[in-house]
């Protein structure tokens, strides 16, 4: 502090609080994937269970960004087409539609305000 000017000092103070946030980010993005992912084994469709059981999360980091990624590992395939409804076909031709069972934008949105939520708490 003694010898350093005010802007140097500002902006010392501003990188800090700049790693900060990036760090309370980072760790609320990570928490609310693994919520998010556990939302969706418990509220997926069920015949076998091996599609809700297939929720699961990817964190990667790239330089200064991050993210984390939902996805389906064991039927990534029926996360459309359970999510949207599709035309069921057989070797005669199309019988009709398959209804929708949305479920994916419920836990998105529900993991999107529990991500906001993290961190709002993590800049107190």
């Amino acid at each position: 502090m003694a010898g350093q000017s005010i802007e140097a000092q500002i902006r010392a103070d501003l990188n800090e609080y700049a790693a900060d946030v990036q760090e309370a980010v980072e760790v609320a993005q990570q928490k609310a994937a693994r919520w998010t992912a556990k939302l969706l084994r418990n509220t997926s469709p069920r015949r076998t269970g091996e599609y809700a059981s297939g929720w699961t999360t990817k964190h990667e980091k790239s330089g200064t960004v991050s993210t984390s990624t939902v996805y389906n590992r064991t039927r990534p395939h029926l996360t459309h087409l359970l999510e949207n409804g599709h035309v069921s076909r057989n070797k005669f031709g199309t019988y009709g539609r398959v209804p929708a069972h949305p479920h994916i934008a419920d836990a998105e949105a529900q993991g999107a305000a529990y991500f906001e939520e993290l961190v709002r708490k993590g800049l107190r």
